[in-house]
């Protein structure tokens, strides 16, 4: 008995001992694979979304993102580590189920952007504020103003945005 809380007092302190590099390899996979999922499904926007709001967002997403992704790429590099290239399991799926959308697209396709962008924003803030690594706390304090004009740009979207009979109208004409 001794022997085994012995293994597991060890595979703890292994665990712990690396936290740092943790909290780093978390930051860059999270904050990279919410890119990756915006940008796949703007993509997909570029083809279903029927409002030109919907349509001008997508684009300006997929504009962002390739600037963002350079940068969290050097990033990675910069602390040996992999950047990864898919979004996660997760986003996959919320992809499928927007992809099977097409009455109730655009509205669902700005509703998830606004979810993953106060998420980011929330990732961001945290690592702008609380990093011990210069480079990360740097990187997250200069993308925070981009990520909060994305945020209320698609707040403002879902604003715009109301179902009516199965449809979505732009509430302005």
């Amino acid at each position: 008995m001794k022997s085994l809380a012995a293994i597991c007092l060890a595979v703890l302190a292994m665990s712990v001992q690396p936290g740092h590099a943790d909290t780093i390899d978390a930051f860059i996979e999270e904050a990279a694979q919410q890119s990756l999922f915006q940008s796949n499904t703007s993509r997909i926007a570029l083809e279903k979304a029927s409002l030109p709001e919907a349509n001008a967002f997508a684009r300006q997403m997929i504009t962002d993102r390739e600037h963002f992704d350079k940068q969290i790429r050097q990033l990675g590099k910069s602390q040996h580590m992999a950047v990864p290239a898919e979004p996660s399991v997760a986003s996959k799926a919320k992809q499928l189920r927007l992809e099977s959308r097409d009455d109730s697209f655009d509205r669902i396709y700005i509703d998830s952007q606004a979810e993953t962008l106060e998420q980011k924003l929330m990732l961001f803030k945290k690592e702008a504020l609380s990093s011990q690594n210069p480079q990360l706390k740097a990187f997250a304090q200069s993308a925070l103003p981009d990520i909060e004009k994305q945020a209320k740009t698609a707040r403002d979207l879902q604003e715009k945005l109301k179902p009516s009979a199965g449809a979505l109208k732009s509430v302005n004409p």
